[in-house]
């Protein structure tokens, strides 16, 4: 095994102490009070990754001032009332054995009037390319040195509150980097044009903050390498600004990439290559003479320490691997890779719930898909039954299974059964689509959790009243999901139509050209699984918007990876009649034919709850979850799952 020598071992930033080279970066999670004070979530939430052996923790994006909010539920620092409230959080992760951060942002442009209750304010009055794209008012030499002040007076207030460090943003598309950027900022006077003009917002704010702290407390700055998009900062001008920071004051240098709307984007999801912002690292880290930290899906310690041992950087960012298991770095140290619970990247509950969707005005709290207890440490903590008692999970998908594992830690005798012939249910699905092979990840570790917990598991077992009466339950969960439903459609062959399901488990008598029914996120998804097995694809939405139940950037990756595929994606358009030979869509009031062979996949879902009265009359308790419960994705089944296991 390896030791992770790299990894565990401790470093000196100035006057800070790091026990390790792990760091959890700024990540919003909208836990914070309406007013921007830390709460007790925010704090339980900080203590758990400290508790967990992270050497030092960076409080998200934190405002510095009232116009530059982000995002509901985002910290302040812009007022003396902030200072008691993370205090608390400060002494808690010190006594949990943990270093703090905080990082103070200005959002610029990169928010919404609605939010602040004023115009965005912005280098130049050049709308964000996507999320927050009103126009936004060209701030004055008045209103530059006001957001400068507001930076030096938050990072005090941050040291008056105990904390171990200061992190000035400077990257994501946020006020620092709209100025460095030649696509947000066209100023004509000392703010804009040349590269040293553009960054010099960047250098005032770190001298403000460094007279403001002094040395008693090291300064990171986080910068991109590369914005990703166009007119954006390069990795050429990144090479040339580090050392300008470094000399206007600056301990630390924190290497990420992208803004809202880049390709790739500045959060990698699911995908992604693991690692991809470290060459942008290892490039700031030639040219800087501090500690420079990497960043970009680097989720694995095997990772994290080669990064290290090649020289590319200092210290490790592992954000969503810690969100995803706070405990990582103690199983690191304990050699126990294999009980680390994977961040598959899907971005489902953190990011997509942060940045809101089609349906959503606003953010809403972040959770998580893997690690459902994330955002309530306290309230789901495990603790023993108070009554022993024998527990039957019908159903092998996420949600059965984190059911059975919650049950199994908490002490009850847990039977697991499965009609299929392995675990994983529609977590085997979505492991399938091209680019989500990740998700295995957390099929094998749930099924590994499972077996280091003895539970007893019985495949190819559909459970009916006398399975029931042998296994003698207390209690039941049904876990059994949701089927797919073969549409109906007459003067076409039967033959000619298939389900979700039906291609995942590797139909291939489909016809050349296929016709999905439903933009939906599952609709997406078939449609790209076809179109990588060299079928031409067609996919009609009746509604107004394509897979509203995802998140904005995941729902940009999949539309642009079908894009670049040539799958047809329509919107309010339906297939009106069909033939064995021809299939006529109404897009939009006006009617397209597809002539010659075709199929149609059908990817609408009905739940599998017919069991749960037949259980109740037998007078057992029985706890519907899941897709069982309604159609949804694993994020719902498993917290579902893991809330059942906590109560019964």
């Amino acid at each position: 095994m390896m030791a992770f020598k790299r990894l565990l071992s401790p470093i000196d930033i100035g006057t800070l102490h790091l026990k390790n080279r792990i760091v959890m970066p700024a990540m919003g999670t909208g836990y914070a009070a309406e007013d921007g004070n830390a709460t007790e979530r925010l704090i339980d939430y900080f203590v758990a990754r400290a508790a967990g052996g992270a050497a030092l923790l960076i409080v998200e994006a934190t405002a510095v001032h009232p116009k530059g909010r982000i995002f509901k539920g985002e910290c302040g620092m812009f007022d003396d009332r902030h200072i008691p409230g993370f205090q608390r959080l400060s002494r808690a992760v010190h006594d949990a054995g943990g270093k703090i951060v905080m990082q103070l942002a200005h959002g610029g442009r990169q928010t919404k009037s609605a939010l602040i209750g004023d115009q965005p304010l912005a280098p130049s009055p050049i709308p964000a390319p996507a999320l927050c794209t009103e126009p936004p008012k060209e701030m004055t030499v008045d209103d530059i040195q006001e957001a400068v002040s507001s930076f030096g007076e938050a990072a005090l207030r941050a040291k008056e509150a105990g904390f171990d460090g200061v992190e000035i943003h400077g990257a994501h598309g946020y006020l620092i980097n709209q100025f460095l950027s030649q696509n947000a900022n066209q100023r004509s006077d000392g703010y804009g044009g040349t590269l040293k003009n553009r960054a010099r917002l960047a250098m005032e704010i770190i001298s403000e903050v460094k007279k403001a702290v002094g040395d008693d407390i090291p300064l990171f700055f986080r910068l991109n390498g590369e914005d990703y998009i166009k007119g954006g900062a390069t990795l050429k001008e990144a090479v040339e600004i580090a050392p300008w920071l470094v000399e206007a004051g600056a301990d630390v240098l924190h290497v990420s990439a992208g803004v809202y709307g880049s390709d790739p984007p500045t959060i990698p999801l699911i995908g992604s290559e693991r690692g991809c912002f470290v060459p942008l690292a290892k490039a700031i880290k030639e040219v800087a003479r501090v500690p420079v930290i990497a960043a970009g899906r680097i989720k694995s310690p095997l990772l994290a320490e080669k990064v290290l041992e090649e020289g590319a950087a200092d210290l490790i960012s592992m954000g969503r691997a810690l969100m995803a298991d706070p405990d990582l770095p103690k199983k690191v140290k304990s050699q126990k890779l294999e009980e680390i619970r994977p961040c598959v990247g899907c971005g489902q509950a953190c990011i997509e719930r942060l940045l809101g969707g089609i349906k959503k005005v606003e953010n809403v709290p972040i959770s998580c898909v893997v690690n459902p207890v994330m955002g309530r440490e306290k309230e789901w903590m495990l603790h023993p039954a108070s009554q022993h008692k024998r527990i039957l999970v019908i159903g092998g998908g996420p949600g059965g299974m984190q059911a059975a594992i919650v049950a199994a830690q908490r002490g009850h005798d847990v039977v697991l059964c499965e009609k299929d012939n392995e675990l994983g249910g529609n977590l085997r699905l979505a492991a399938m689509v091209p680019g989500k092979e990740e998700f295995s990840e957390l099929l094998n570790y749930l099924i590994g959790k499972i077996d280091r917990l003895g539970i007893k598991v019985s495949l190819n077992r559909e459970v009916h009243l006398k399975s029931l009466r042998e296994i003698n339950p207390d209690a039941v969960i049904l876990a059994s999901g949701a089927s797919f439903q073969r549409v109906k459609m007459p003067g076409i062959d039967p033959e000619r139509i298939f389900t979700a399901a039906d291609i995942f488990a590797g139909k291939n008598d489909l016809s050349d050209h296929t016709v999905v029914l439903n933009a939906n996120q599952i609709g997406l998804e078939t449609a790209l699984f076809l179109s990588n097995r060299g079928k031409e694809v067609t996919v009609i939405e009746e509604g107004d918007h394509f897979a509203p139940d995802m998140g904005p950037i995941g729902r940009f990756d999949l539309l642009n990876s079908l894009k670049k595929q040539g799958v047809e994606v329509f919107k309010q358009a339906r297939l009106v009649r069909a033939t064995n030979s021809q299939a006529a869509i109404l897009i939009k009031g006006k009617e397209h034919s597809i002539k010659g062979d075709f199929s149609i996949v059908s990817v609408k879902q009905v739940v599998n709850n017919r069991l749960s009265k037949e259980i109740e009359n037998t007078g057992l308790a029985c706890h519907v979850i899941g897709d069982a419960l309604l159609p949804r994705k694993a994020l719902e089944a498993i917290e579902e799952g893991y809330g059942v296991g906590m109560k019964i």
